[in-house]
């Protein structure tokens, strides 16, 4: 668990580096086995603090931990339910992905990095209250589908990957391609 954590801690920093979140907005998770490693509620990624990330059993969290966890816990526990091969999630307010949700129902691809890094179209989905069970279902829907990317309208992203480098590889290749849909 302290290489996951590790790991954790870097790709948090580097959402921060990469303007993909400030403060203390997105929420980063990786799963081994049946425990999984999330974002404690109100922490900041930037400082990169091991304290920040806790561990708990997957699938069944109980309440009392739930209560720690980052409020978009339910979409993490959605996102790892959908497939097996997923083990690990992000979640990025990243501000070019927020301009183009708003403007398509979904991400076709742009360009070759997209087709090797994100490999599928990304849907777009309606405003939906962040931390609801209502939009960890339908982030679970899409990525049942076979999404590796989900955008959401007015609150941003959302990518999977078998490992946190591959997931965060897709947040950024996420942003550069809504970056070439909005000039395009």
């Amino acid at each position: 668990m302290d290489n996951i954590r590790k790991d954790l801690i870097k790709y948090g920093k580097l959402l921060h580096e990469k303007d993909l979140v400030i403060g203390r907005g997105g929420n980063i998770s990786a799963r081994s086995g049946d425990t999984l490693l999330i974002k404690k509620k109100f922490a900041d990624m930037s400082p990169g603090n091991a304290k920040d990330y806790i561990a708990v059993p997957y699938p069944s969290t109980p309440a009392v931990e739930m209560a720690e966890l980052s409020s978009e816990t339910p979409l993490h526990l959605a996102s790892y339910a959908a497939r097996e091969d997923i083990k690990a999630v992000i979640h990025a307010h990243s501000p070019m992905s927020i301009a183009a949700s708003s403007k398509t129902d979904v991400l076709e691809s742009p360009s070759y990095e997209f087709d090797c890094i994100i490999q599928k179209p990304v849907p777009v989905i309606g405003y939906i209250q962040p931390g609801s069970e209502e939009l960890a279902s339908a982030i679970g829907a899409e990525l049942k589908r076979g999404a590796n990317a989900v955008l959401m309208k007015r609150h941003g992203a959302v990518t999977v990957g078998s490992s946190l480098e591959e997931a965060y590889l897709r947040m950024l290749a996420l942003e550069r391609a809504c970056i070439s849909f909005l000039y395009s």
